[in-house]
């Protein structure tokens, strides 16, 4: 794990927790990237970031069990009990 992506889940961990401090959070990066010499990571902590957040919109969509996909499992559970049967 790349540096820009410990602190993006540092970030995304503290922000899921309490989203109305996210701005406090984003200061204080700044401010610590700042002392440390790493202000260049910001732009690629933001983008890693944002990465985090697509995953985690994503893993939800497909989590959700459309009536297509329920049918089409029941489906092919059928098929191969009806293919193991032969």
């Amino acid at each position: 794990m790349t540096t820009e992506q410990q602190y993006a889940t540092a970030l995304y961990k503290l922000v899921s927790v309490q989203p109305n401090e996210a701005t406090t959070y984003l200061t204080n990066l700044q401010k610590l990237l700042t002392a440390k010499g790493h202000q260049r990571l910001t732009s690629r902590i933001l983008s890693e970031f944002e990465k985090i957040l697509v995953k985690e919109k994503r893993l939800t969509q497909y989590a959700v069990v459309t009536p297509e996909a329920e049918q089409t499992r029941v489906l092919l559970e059928l098929y191969r009990s009806l293919v193991m049967t032969s």
